[in-house]
C-alpha cells in the first residue's frame, strides 16, 4: 500500500501536509455549509459536533503549518504534528460513524435529539411570538440526505478515516526520513 501511495505522498513536502489536511477538513466544512445554506438541510446537534471536530483539524493544521513555514527548524517535529492531526481525524471518523449508526438505527443516540428520547431543546420564545420564524427541530436519528444508502455522517466517517489513514502514512514516512 505504501509503495502504491508513495508517488502521491511524495508530491508535497512533509512540512506542507498539516496545511493540506486542514484544507481537506475545510472542504468538508464547505460541503456541510453548502448542504445547509444552499440545499436547505439544517444540521442536527451531532452534525454540529462533527463540524467542531473539523474546525479543530483546520486550526491545528493552520497552526502547525504556519509554524513549519516560519520555523523550518521544526521540520523534525512535522511527523508528530501530523500524528496529532491524524488522531483528531480518527476521532472524527469514529464520532461520525457513531452518528451514522444512530441514523441507521443500529444503536440509540442521545435522548435530546432522537425520536425515542425526551423533548428536543426548543427556544420557547419562538413559540410565543407568532412573528418569529421558528427553526426546524432536526433529529439526530433521521438522515436528512443519503446517496447510495450512505448518509452525510456516513460520508464524513469514510472521508475522515481516509484522511486519517493518509496522515498516518505521511507521518510514518516522515519518521523514516
Amino acid at each position: 500500500m505504501l509503495r502504491f501511495m508513495n508517488p502521491v505522498l511524495s508530491q508535497f513536502p512533509l512540512t506542507r501536509w498539516p496545511l493540506l489536511l486542514a484544507g481537506g477538513s475545510l472542504l468538508l466544512m464547505l460541503g456541510a455549509w453548502g448542504f445547509e445554506y444552499i440545499g436547505g438541510y439544517p444540521p442536527c446537534a451531532l452534525c454540529y459536533d462533527q463540524r467542531h471536530i473539523h474546525m479543530t483539524v483546520i486550526g491545528l493544521g493552520l497552526v502547525f503549518g504556519l509554524a513549519l513555514i516560519l520555523r523550518p527548524a521544526l521540520a523534525k517535529a512535522a511527523p508528530w504534528m501530523i500524528f496529532v492531526i491524524a488522531a483528531v481525524l480518527i476521532y472524527s471518523a469514529g464520532f461520525a460513524g457513531w452518528h451514522a449508526g444512530v441514523e441507521y438505527g443500529w444503536w440509540p443516540g442521545p435522548e435530546t435529539c432522537t425520536t425515542t428520547g425526551g423533548t428536543p431543546q426548543i427556544d420557547m420564545s419562538c413559540l410565543i411570538d407568532p412573528e418569529r420564524a421558528c427553526p426546524p427541530v432536526v433529529l439526530c436519528d433521521e438522515a436528512a440526505w443519503t446517496m447510495l444508502g450512505i448518509s452525510m455522517a456516513g460520508f464524513n466517517a469514510l472521508i475522515s478515516a481516509g484522511m486519517a489513514g493518509v496522515a498516518v502514512l505521511i507521518g510514518l514516512k516522515g519518521l523514516k526520513s
